[in-house]
């Protein structure tokens, strides 16, 4: 039988060391949440966690209510991917791995073309067709889990009631994850 991985030893406490290079390929970094299964009876599965997936109900009816109010595309992402938006074009789009570390900070994003910011290339292999941005993380026991965003690309942009309601709905989507 030949190898299929990497061989690490198993430690007294029971953990193992992920090889950086698998890491970095996955985007696994300090914090991700593995889910860890049994297949074929004697084989282990690692798959990442995603809190955000068990609310796809929730985010999909967050996301429809908030561009009701404010009138722009937004957008529910886990870490990784767009989960549910108000245009099914944005429904799976993997978000760069800019935006991804800028979740991972926890820190609110405001880019607006006319103030001069530089906008972020949103998703991978597309370009930057946006003149306002806005990352709003959901954060659950201090950890980023994912985020509502606003995306416009004609020349209103959204205000600060826009960013109060994300914040808001940014809450009740973390308050919804047991």
């Amino acid at each position: 039988m030949e190898s299929k991985g990497i061989v690490r030893r198993v430690d007294e406490l029971g953990r193992i060391v992920l090889p950086r290079e698998m890491r970095k390929m996955l985007n696994v970094r300090e914090g991700t949440k593995l889910e860890i299964g049994i297949v074929d009876g004697n084989k282990f599965l690692l798959s990442k966690y995603s809190d955000m997936v068990s609310l796809k109900e929730y985010s999909d009816a967050v996301s429809s209510a908030i561009s009701v109010s404010i009138e722009h595309d937004v957008l529910i992402s886990d870490m990784e991917n767009i989960l549910s938006s108000n245009k099914k074009k944005y429904i799976n789009k993997q978000l760069s791995e800019e935006v991804q570390e800028l979740i991972y900070k926890r820190e609110i994003v405001i880019k607006k073309q006319e103030d001069g910011s530089e906008m972020l290339e949103f998703f991978v292999g597309s370009g930057n067709e946006f003149c306002c941005q806005l990352i709003v993380p959901i954060v659950k026991d201090g950890d980023a889990i994912g985020s509502v965003i606003i995306l416009v690309s004609e020349n209103k942009c959204f205000d600060d009631s826009s960013v109060k309601i994300c914040k808001a709905f940014a809450k009740y989507l973390s308050d919804q994850i047991s």
